[in-house]
């Protein structure tokens, strides 16, 4: 798959209000193709609330789901209470971490 056949399954899951990050079709495209299969059956599991999210302290309105993509990769969802999914972040540990601190769910390099 290619990084828009992977937003068009996300769209179909999330709905067209899904966001994603600058760089996800960068790490998208560099994704195997199981790696790839597997965020997206992890996205239809959040979306039939197999997954229990993390709550962000700093908006307690959204709700944050995370999966690590080989070593070095994350995936990041939010999703607003109300039950709309609104981002989709795919990127790397150092991405991953400023957006972590920034719901207040990372305070430094050790936790996560």
């Amino acid at each position: 798959m290619n990084a828009e056949e992977i937003k068009k399954q996300l769209y179909e899951i999330f709905g067209k209000q899904v966001i994603f990050n600058h760089d996800f079709d960068i790490y998208a495209e560099g994704l195997k193709e199981n790696m790839q299969e597997s965020l997206v059956e992890w996205c239809r599991q959040l979306k039939d609330e197999e997954i229990r999210p993390l709550q962000s302290e700093t908006k307690k309105d959204v709700m944050v789901f995370v999966k690590r993509i080989g070593s070095t990769n994350r995936c990041i969802v939010l999703k607003i209470v109300n039950d709309e999914f609104k981002e989709v972040h795919l990127a790397d540990h150092d991405y991953y971490n400023k957006i972590m601190k920034n719901l207040g769910l990372k305070k430094s390099s050790n936790q996560f």
